[in-house]
């Protein structure tokens, strides 16, 4: 009868308060490892943040021409060159600006007027699409030549973009 009231009275509740413990140390553990795996996604998050926000701000800066003159300016050099290299006549550009709604950011655009042979023309689209200066194309129609050109020529009307900070107070 002794064993059996101490076995009641003594043994069973500390047998059940260490499975109790074993339980929630168990949960600790498992609780531990959720806040690890929590705080090294956090951390993640914070180390893509400043890396997004380092590339942004070099984007900004290195990438993105400074003003309009200097968007304008660049865009068209690198056209000019860009339409020499593949063998096409530059004809035409005049660009304009807009500022881009909810944003720092203007919107440098103008219509390209080139003419040349249709392989030229896929050599110059390939040459703009792979560039490492931010240019964006709109919008691409070709049509015959309407000059007095060599035969088989095309005339190609391209719609081009590039962006730049606008300026302040904008």
């Amino acid at each position: 009868a002794v064993s059996v009231a101490t076995l009641l009275l003594a043994v069973w509740p500390l047998q059940r308060s260490v499975t109790n413990t074993e339980n929630a140390a168990l949960e600790a553990v498992v609780g531990l490892a959720n806040a690890r795996r929590l705080e090294r996604q956090a951390r993640d998050a914070a180390d893509s943040k400043r890396r997004a926000d380092t590339e942004l701000q070099t984007f900004y800066t290195d990438v993105l021409p400074r003003d309009f003159a200097t968007a304008t300016k660049t865009t068209t050099q690198w056209l000019q060159q860009a339409a020499r290299d593949a063998g096409l006549e530059f004809k035409a550009s005049h660009f304009d600006w807009d500022v881009v709604r909810d944003s720092r950011l203007s919107r440098a655009y103008s219509t390209v007027t080139l003419a040349g042979r249709y392989a030229d023309i896929r050599r110059f689209l390939y040459a703009v699409e792979t560039a490492t200066e931010f240019i964006v194309v709109e919008k691409v129609s070709v049509a015959e030549s309407t000059t007095q050109g060599k035969s088989g020529d095309l005339e190609v009307s391209m719609g081009v973009a590039t962006y730049f900070l606008s300026p302040s107070g904008q």
